[in-house]
């Protein structure tokens, strides 16, 4: 088998890091090509895919994209470990997890995006190429990759404000599902490859990773994927984290002032007097300190 499969990926690529857990996790000897992500679109046309997706799969010239559809080919190279139950019942159950795996994938992509077009070096943080020679042609493109990249996942500003407000939803039934011992359990399966790399991603974002913490789910992304290249800093705007500050907040019930939502959420002191001192315009009107 080896020199056989190529795994064409990218770094910072979620469902790449997926497709190599899968990989590693069967024991299946492989080679990774790192591509640029950008250009990667029209390499992977160039290679015969039928797509622009990664991560992506060459199995003695099979062709096999996205990360579905690489658990499942995986499964039938090398039947163990298993990445799907044997008993139907519990594989439906294991399909249905890894497909809402892979929408909380397209929604920490979103939000990665969406803090990219307001910090590009997060971006960098992110993606960066193992190749320390490709990176300044990645930072010469960077500006044109992360518009491109926003639009082709729809990753506007009005997704991802109902992204932030739809993740403590999206956390707890992930904790849920491990509590029933679906994930996380002795035998990992392919739930858990879509979700763990996802997570530890999104607790590189320093606006968002307080929610996971503490999580059932923080340990799963700790036990497969404990490392994600990539910081990306407090450039989210207020007002979209500050329903989550009042929904975890043990003060009273009533209106925050602008200052307690930002300390909630995890702002320093200097932090939130430069805030208010230049008026964010988040929660409605502009501040003043």
């Amino acid at each position: 088998m080896a020199g056989k499969i190529k795994l064409y990926m990218f770094t910072g690529s979620a469902p790449s890091m997926t497709a190599r857990l899968m990989l590693e996790h069967k024991r299946i000897d492989h080679e990774r090509v790192h591509v640029m992500v950008g250009p990667h679109a029209f390499g992977m046309l160039g290679r015969g895919f039928d797509t622009m997706t990664v991560p992506a799969l060459k199995i003695d010239g099979r062709r096999v994209q996205g990360t579905r559809e690489i658990s499942r080919a995986l499964d039938e190279l090398a039947p163990q470990p298993p990445l799907f139950p044997r008993d139907p019942q519990r594989r439906h159950t294991v399909e249905q997890a890894e497909r809402s795996g892979e929408e909380f994938q397209d929604l920490v992509r979103r939000l990665v995006l969406c803090a990219s077009r307001r910090d590009p070096s997060a971006f960098s943080s992110v993606y960066r190429h193992p190749n320390p020679l490709m990176r300044p042609v990645q930072r010469m493109s960077r500006a044109f990759v992360i518009r491109l990249a926003s639009a082709g996942h729809r990753a506007t500003d009005r997704a991802g404000q109902e992204d932030v407000a739809a993740l403590p939803a999206r956390l707890d039934q992930i904790d849920a599902w491990i509590e029933q011992g679906l994930l996380n359990g002795p035998e990992l399966n392919a739930a858990d490859f879509q979700f763990a790399p996802n997570l530890s991603l999104l607790m590189c974002v320093e606006d968002l990773a307080w929610l996971v913490e503490e999580r059932p789910a923080a340990r799963l992304a700790r036990r497969l994927a404990p490392e994600f290249p990539g910081e990306i800093g407090a450039v989210l705007p207020p007002g979209w984290l500050a329903p989550l500050a009042e929904a975890s907040s043990e003060a009273p019930s009533g209106p925050m002032g602008p200052d307690e939502v930002l300390r909630a959420i995890g702002y320093d002191e200097q932090r939130i007097a430069t805030m208010l001192r230049q008026g964010t315009g988040a929660f409605g009107h502009h501040t003043h300190g």
